[in-house]
């Protein structure tokens, strides 16, 4: 008797426990919105605007190498950066008799040590006893001073690039993994066997991986490249839509997104703001033109620092905001070079959407806030006599003006000052209320000093900016 009643209350108590883990489970799932322990990523592919800007449309690559470097290296380096150049700029193309620019490597260092073993005693998971484990260290070093230079032997850019390879492998793949890395290698090992990534790279493996490295580098300061930044989605009942992000339908996502019912708590719905910038951003980064890549970045801005807002303790809340900023610097500069110098129909898209498409869902309201996401309506804001408004939409604009309410906006977004400024210089048209209260209202939203300059600027010019 004692031991079935010892039975029946270790059943019960299990019971329990598996009952809480359920309701807890389906709360998770159910009602609240959130990452989850099991976070949802997604891979975003943004341009990153060069050092330099290659003049004409050929070039030619010379690559040799110092000292009893073998040959192989200077003339693999050659091939690939000729490779890498092409597939980022479609435009540019391999000409040894008559380039228009010279891009010219050295290879000033190339090692690749004998691989490194040391065998210790180790605790594997689920052994009471210590087992001998063997683990063997690769390294490899590649150091390439390059220049580039225009026809008439103007130095465009030059520098000195280096690219490191240092990881010990055990029987488990690589070490640096951790436990938890180690655990799941040991079961894809039994499962499948082990995978490349596990796998100890051969001489010419690392000397590929070196070489690739110092390419993307070289190549990175040379023409619009790509690179992939890692995203998080917020999950619960926002899953529904995140089969659309998957297919990188982005507009659809983000208009699926703005049009349902927002949550009741401002916790909640800040995880709903927060994948509609995620949906910005992923415009942003596929539009061919650059204002509309600008303007949907700033929108992205502007929907996370809303998600910041209403939910402050989020730490996930915290890195778009920074990645946005650094985003909108990079497009600025894009913007800023010459139009063959940024025009990479080679280039990866992160969307399959069309600009027309992306265009239609920046002018989805936004039920959160009850007002548009997109430009504001081009009336006057004045609500009494002796408000001057400091208008310049004229048939000519190609969009509605920028309005003191959209300012406001970019502000507590904490899109950078540098930023804004830009914008408003650049805005087609503008529709501000500098009247005594419209600046009043201003600054008691943040919209002081160089900003506030820029919109009085703006507004005297009377016409559509320059561009």
């Amino acid at each position: 008797m004692p031991g079935s009643l010892r039975t029946s209350r270790i059943f019960v108590f299990w019971l329990a426990c598996m009952s809480v883990a359920h309701v807890t489970l389906f709360c998770a799932n159910g009602y609240g919105q959130g990452f989850g322990t099991t976070k949802k990523k997604i891979t975003l592919h943004r341009k990153l605007p060069p050092n330099a800007h290659l003049t004409g449309k050929t070039f030619k690559v010379e690559a040799n190498a110092h000292g009893s470097i073998q040959q192989d290296v200077p003339q693999d380096l050659r091939t690939m950066l000729e490779v890498e150049i092409m597939k980022d700029d479609a435009r540019l193309s391999q000409d040894d008799k008559s380039p228009d620019n010279l891009i010219l490597c050295t290879v000033t260092q190339y090692a690749q040590p004998t691989p490194q073993s040391s065998t210790s005693q180790q605790y594997e998971v689920g052994s009471k006893k210590p087992q001998n484990v063997t683990v063997t260290r690769y390294t490899g070093l590649l150091t390439v001073s390059y220049v580039a230079k225009d026809r008439s032997g103007r130095t465009l850019d030059s520098a000195n690039i280096s690219a490191k390879y240092d990881d010990a492998f055990d029987q488990n793949g690589s070490t640096k993994k951790g436990i938890t890395g180690k655990i799941s290698g040991t079961f894809n090992t039994i499962a499948h066997g082990k995978s490349d990534a596990d796998t100890p790279p051969t001489a010419a493996d690392l000397k590929n991986k070196l070489l690739s490295d110092v390419v993307k580098q070289i190549a990175s300061r040379l023409v619009v490249t790509d690179e992939s930044v890692e995203v998080l989605l917020a999950q619960g009942k926002l899953g529904d839509y995140n089969k659309l992000a998957e297919n990188a339908r982005w507009s659809d996502y983000v208009e699926k997104l703005e049009t349902m019912t927002p949550f009741p708590g401002k916790e909640d719905d800040a995880y709903r703001l927060y994948n509609i910038g995620v949906g910005y951003e992923a415009m942003g980064y596929a539009a061919e033109d650059q204002k509309a890549a600008q303007k949907n970045l700033q929108d992205a801005a502007i929907n996370y620092g809303k998600a910041a807002d209403d939910k402050p303790s989020e730490k996930y809340f915290i890195p778009p905001q920074n990645r946005i900023e650094s985003a909108l610097v990079h497009y600025k500069k894009l913007q800023e070079q010459p139009v063959s110098a940024s025009t990479t129909s080679g280039s990866k898209s992160s969307s399959g959407d069309t600009a027309s498409k992306s265009s239609k869902s920046t002018t989805t309201k936004t039920a959160h806030s009850g007002t548009s996401s997109a430009t504001p309506s081009t009336k006057s804001n004045s609500t009494g006599t002796g408000k001057s408004l400091a208008s310049s939409s004229t048939a000519k604009s190609s969009g509605p003006p920028l309005t003191n309410e959209q300012v406001i906006k970019l502000v507590k977004a904490n899109v950078d000052e540098e930023n804004i400024i830009d914008t408003i210089r650049h805005a087609s048209a503008v529709n501000f209320d500098l009247s005594v209260d419209g600046e009043v209202n201003l600054a008691n939203n943040g919209v002081k000093g160089k900003i506030l300059t820029a919109m009085k600027a703006r507004a005297r010019q009377g016409k559509t900016a320059t561009q």
